[in-house]
């Protein structure tokens, strides 16, 4: 099945099951990230929405209650998300909102409006300015997770990797090239072939993306695994290393 059909089908039957079973509180529904930019990877991409829910739906926990949850996931666990890793949902509402708008190009509206405007070029560059800031590479990646195995511990792993090191690449382009709407709405090959410009990361990104290549969508090498986190460590310590030379 053709990526736009399949994109196409998860979303209307998201959008019928969250209109089912969400009332009044109900304020928007979104659908974000390679799914709508393209240039997913398969078998490891998600396809990643958020519901935007008014604060009284909320428990005092600022979640919504157990039993919502549970009758949406029995809805959601008949859909077929192939290309896809899986669905993942981000519940925002008023209070519990700490993020920036989504970001023009990135994103579709299926229902409702947003909780909060798009995110403006300003915005962006601050963002990525205070992330790069805060990035420890030490500390981006829990190694120790590397001493489980069984099961699916290490492609566990290697998905974790994947959705440390991509917002880590559009951040450090967004900085460099000052214009975070067109950079966020790149396709992740097309900002790695940017990266790959800049010689002091050129060499780590081209890596982690080989890496990721040659490992989904099959996942049947733990050897090529390791490459795909060795590779994205190696890119985490490059970035912050730019960053850093950027501000001197």
């Amino acid at each position: 099945m053709e990526k736009g059909n399949s994109v196409a089908r998860i979303n209307t039957l998201v959008r019928e099951i969250i209109l089912k079973h969400i009332g009044n509180s109900f304020i928007g529904l979104i659908v974000q990230g390679s799914a709508i930019k393209g240039g997913f990877i398969q078998g490891s991409s998600d396809i990643d929405y958020i519901l935007y829910m008014d604060d009284s739906a909320l428990n005092e926990a600022m979640r919504l209650p157990s039993e919502l949850c549970i009758a949406i996931h029995k809805d959601l666990s008949l859909i077929e998300v192939w290309p896809f890793r899986y669905i993942q949902f981000s519940v925002l509402s008023p209070k519990t909102n700490k993020y920036l708008g989504p970001i023009r190009g990135t994103y579709q509206l299926l229902a409702g409006h947003l909780l909060v405007s798009e995110a403006t070029n300003d915005q962006i560059y601050q963002d990525a300015v205070e992330s790069l800031d805060k990035l420890i590479p030490a500390a981006a990646f829990d190694t120790h997770q590397l001493l489980d195995h069984g099961e699916d511990r290490i492609e566990r792993c290697t998905r974790l990797m994947c959705t440390i090191v991509w917002p880590i690449a559009f951040q450090l382009l967004t900085v460099i090239h000052k214009d975070g709407t067109r950079i966020w709405g790149l396709k992740k090959q097309d900002s790695v072939t940017l990266l790959s410009s800049i010689p002091s990361v050129a060499d780590e990104i081209t890596s982690f993306y080989h890496s990721i290549q040659s490992y989904y969508p099959l996942e049947q090498s733990s050897e090529k695994a390791l490459k795909v986190i060795k590779d994205g460590i190696s890119f985490i310590y490059a970035a912050k290393q730019h960053w850093i030379s950027l501000q001197s």
